[in-house]
């Protein structure tokens, strides 16, 4: 752990000390309070730069009907391939 100072807004520093207040019962709980909401926000733009990162790699070539059509399709000649007609 690392001791720092930091320079707060007065709203911000009223708003954590009555988040400390209520969730702890103590104003010392500040820097917990503090730690808390940063690691859940450094999560947050973890998860949201992943998703920036990988955004783009695949490349939809064909529509939701035209995959339906090929699947459809596709199944259709195995079908006649294994049963050597279009019905059993």
């Amino acid at each position: 752990m690392v001791k720092t100072t930091i320079n707060l807004d007065t709203q911000v520093y009223r708003a954590l000390i009555k988040e400390a207040l209520e969730k702890y019962g103590t104003t010392k709980t500040l820097s917990r309070i503090i730690n808390e909401k940063l690691r859940s926000r450094l999560g947050k733009d973890k998860d949201i730069d992943i998703v920036r990162e990988t955004a783009g790699m695949w490349k939809t070539e064909e529509t939701g009907i035209e995959y339906k059509r090929r699947a459809r399709s596709e199944t259709e000649k195995r079908f006649r391939r294994i049963y050597g007609r279009s019905g059993i």
